[in-house]
């Protein structure tokens, strides 16, 4: 690019090269999900998320560890709520099932 065409053009927003850097990352998806992680609490209530963890997210279904298998039982019946709360919050259609699994004791 000559000097010429440099000096003409508009400048180039931080955000939108960053944007672009990030979405070319394996973990982009994740990032892009952060909300899920970060809001967990804020989404899916306090109790809930007392007993509840958000573990992954791929193609659409979110799992989330459960620590008991009562509580794995009362999700089964929140799972369409939480979905439909999680997807407002991320503004799209992002998780379309959640998995849920009983956490092991470590």
């Amino acid at each position: 690019m000559t000097e010429k065409e440099r000096v003409g053009r508009e400048p180039t927003r931080l955000g939108d090269v960053l944007g672009a850097a990030l979405a070319r990352l394996p973990v982009a998806d994740e990032l892009a999900n952060f909300p899920i992680w970060s809001e967990w609490t804020a989404l899916v209530g306090t109790a809930v998320a007392h007993h509840t963890r958000p573990r992954r997210l791929r193609r659409g279904v979110l799992v989330v560890e459960v620590d008991g298998a009562e509580w794995m039982h009362q999700l089964r019946y929140l799972k369409r709520d939480l979905c439909q709360r999680l997807n407002e919050r991320l503004g799209s259609r992002v998780v379309r099932d959640l998995f849920l699994v009983l956490a092991r004791d470590d």
